[in-house]
């Protein structure tokens, strides 16, 4: 994986200590805890379903108190089209039996194929970063990378930043997972890192006289 360069921070992987490395198989349940929707393990895959207009959630078993970021893999199952969605620093309503504050992140999700984070679930101080320029071919696998050093959040989908956002007022700690949302999801090659990041001057220099 390549540096994640954001606004004023670098994110150096292999100095990211490795939490979790973990691909599917029939022990899938002693790491994973589905929240809601339909959940199972199908060969190197963990596959979600939610034919409902909402999150079928699948949290990790650990909740995080520092800044993490997952890696995985992942993509579509036809004839679903939409939704790839993660989940960090989120935690769980049991009285609405369903997320309380979370991150969200996707693509060719918020009804209008948008991609892009959310900040949800926090009353009056929901926010969300959202752009429509990343493209996602629906069936197609992607790695994607996310995260948030401190309520500064990112997603990143092939070694590409495709968005990050600032949150003033952060979630900082809570489970990591995803979130198959009215979709069918499939994941795999699933990696937790705690984040190593350096401060990351950034200045311009003339293109022209």
């Amino acid at each position: 994986m390549k540096e994640i360069r954001l606004l004023g921070k670098k994110i150096i992987p292999n100095k990211s200590p490795l939490i979790l490395k973990y691909s599917p198989s029939a022990d899938w349940l002693d790491y994973w805890t589905p929240k809601s929707g339909n959940w199972e393990c199908d060969g190197e895959w963990l596959i979600g379903k939610e034919p409902e207009n909402k999150g079928g959630i699948l949290y990790s078993k650990d909740c995080y108190d520092e800044d993490v970021m997952m890696s995985f893999t992942i993509t579509t199952q036809a004839p679903t089209t939409r939704d790839l969605n993660a989940v960090f620093c989120s935690t769980w309503d049991d009285e609405k039996d369903y997320l309380g504050p979370s991150y969200i992140c996707g693509l060719n999700g918020w009804y209008e194929h948008k991609c892009g984070i959310e900040k949800s679930h926090c009353g009056d101080d929901d926010i969300a970063s959202l752009t429509q320029a990343y493209k996602y071919v629906p069936g197609t696998e992607v790695r994607m990378t996310v995260g948030a050093i401190n309520g500064h959040t990112f997603m990143v989908v092939d070694d590409e930043v495709i968005t990050e956002m600032m949150d003033s007022k952060p979630l900082t700690k809570g489970h990591i997972g995803f979130s198959a949302y009215c979709t069918i999801l499939k994941i795999k090659d699933i990696e937790i890192r705690k984040i190593y990041w350096e401060k990351f001057v950034q200045k311009y220099t003339p293109e022209f006289c």
